[in-house]
């Protein structure tokens, strides 16, 4: 058995798989973001650490963990973990979401935008590693002077098993600080923002070893000593593959805290408006549109429509109302710019609104707004893509949002596309396949997911609905445009 265990913003999951793509069981624990301001988005490490102490031994309660022959890691890009001398943690950890360096970034695009496209493939933006790195080089100096060593999420919860400080290929890339064609930190663009090169990790691929579980580790966690730990990848690249997207022109549409369209192609785009980052396939790379407000705009939404914090059968019982409601939710629209927006705006004072609400609607179809106002986004996040010359599209369909049949459905009539769900398709089982191929159970990543990942039946777009959501999204375009000024003014952006 295979173990993969991914952080995501809300909550940490851990998988066992077999070699034959078989979920043996699973389990999770949440984790708490600090949004005490508008932009703020901070977590603590040590809760990372207890939500993983605490998963294991919920899964540990089902199966053997001693039989598990590796382990490997992924969790969201872009967030640094910040450690000392003693690699004690300096500071609460910026995570993607954290819109605060929106300064930074437009600085270090008006300064170095080509420099940035010609050595890390992709422009400054708020959520890459360098704008909040730069950030805290301007507001917290103290902190970075102190700062050894830097490390992304899943290499920190990693170094709890192993006590190795390594990343991999596309985590490194994250950071916008990699100089992707040589495979090494750009000294170039760290002093772009005065940080030490030195305290950068080592860079591996995602299947290559990073080392044992110690005895110390083996104890807390219900693992052997000794089981092998391969490095992983970030969560987005794991489960675009372990969705089975092996090759050029595969198409993966993601419903998480994030929702991201994915495309993977054989060279990156070096595009301002197309972010690619390298992928687990080697020698290829993904394209990707990602909006910031998915999943958890559709819980804040749900929370607020019952006064309570929502769970599985609530948002059941919300599907059934909103299924009720005809597309275009009778004039209601929802842009779901919670937290500002990435593509294809990289807008940090964009804010989210319903637009149209009269007397006559219900919790059904502010629902059904959310799910709708999500897919708009989705689709103006892949129009850069498209532009491009990228094919969006037929594509699986994976996140926590894939669950429900009517998001689904939504998705699918708004892009106009055939969707499919995976079995099973999220990061931590992506991490478990890792961790399978680092230790030699498969001879390739491709073959682990020809053999390991099965699919649902096909979604299909209705036409008819594909038509009325033209329409409807461009109205979601031309509002959107006309609350621009007035967004600004009140975010103070």
């Amino acid at each position: 058995m295979y173990l993969g265990i991914d952080l995501g913003l809300g909550s940490l999951k851990v998988s066992l798989v077999r070699s034959d793509g078989v979920l043996v069981a699973e389990a999770s624990s949440g984790v708490a973001t600090d949004n005490r301001e508008p932009g703020r988005a901070e977590q603590n490490p040590v809760d990372w650490e207890r939500a993983m102490a605490e998963a294991l031994k919920s899964l540990g309660s089902r199966a053997d963990l001693t039989q598990v022959t590796a382990i490997s890691f992924t969790a969201g890009t872009h967030s640094t973990v910040l450690l000392g001398r003693d690699d004690e943690v300096l500071r609460p950890v910026i995570m993607w979401s954290d819109q605060r360096a929106n300064t930074e970034a437009e600085d270090l695009n008006r300064r170095l935008e080509d420099r940035l496209i010609a050595i890390g493939h992709n422009r400054a933006a708020p959520t890459w590693s360098i704008s909040p790195l730069f950030w805290l080089r301007r507001n917290e100096p103290d902190v970075v002077e102190r700062v050894q060593t830097v490390l992304f999420p899943k290499d920190w919860l990693r170094m709890q098993l192993t006590g190795d400080r390594l990343t991999d290929r596309i985590d490194a890339q994250g950071t916008l600080m990699l100089d992707v064609d040589r495979m090494q930190w750009s000294q170039e663009l760290c002093d772009a923002i005065g940080w030490k090169l030195d305290t950068l990790p080592e860079v591996r691929n995602p299947t290559d070893l990073a080392g044992p579980v110690l005895p110390q580790a083996a104890t807390r966690y219900g693992l052997r000593a000794g089981t092998p730990v391969y490095v992983g990848t970030c969560d987005t690249a794991a489960e675009v593959w372990s969705a089975g997207a092996i090759r050029p022109g595969d198409t993966v549409v993601k419903l998480a805290s994030a929702g991201v369209v994915s495309v993977v192609c054989a060279k990156p785009t070096k595009l301002p408006d197309v972010p690619s980052k390298g992928f687990v396939m080697p020698g290829q790379f993904y394209a990707l549109g990602a909006i910031n407000s998915c999943a958890t705009a559709h819980k804040w939404v749900a929370d607020l429509l019952l006064g309570r914090s929502a769970d599985g059968d609530a948002f059941n019982e919300l599907d059934v109302l909103a299924k009720s409601i005809a597309p275009g939710s009778e004039g209601l629209l929802f842009h779901p710019y919670l937290v500002g927006e990435r593509a294809p705006y990289w807008d940090s004072g964009l804010r989210a609104s319903f637009v149209g609400m009269n007397i006559t609607h219900g919790r059904g179809h502010v629902m059904r707004a959310l799910y709708e106002g999500v897919a708009f986004a989705l689709r103006d996040a892949a129009r850069p893509m498209r532009d491009a010359g990228l094919r969006i599209g037929p594509a699986t369909l994976i996140g926590g949002g894939a669950k429900s049949d009517l998001w689904a459905q939504v998705i699918a009539d708004v892009l106009n596309i055939p969707l499919r769900r995976p079995v099973h398709g999220d990061a931590s089982y992506g991490a478990a396949l890792i961790a399978a191929v680092g230790a030699g159970a498969f001879e390739s990543e491709g073959q682990a997911i020809e053999t390991c990942v099965a699919f649902g039946p096909d979604i299909l777009p209705d036409p008819e609905r594909a038509a009325v959501y033209d329409v409807l999204f461009g109205r979601y375009r031309r509002v959107k445009d006309l609350l621009t000024d007035i967004n600004h003014k009140i975010s103070g952006g």
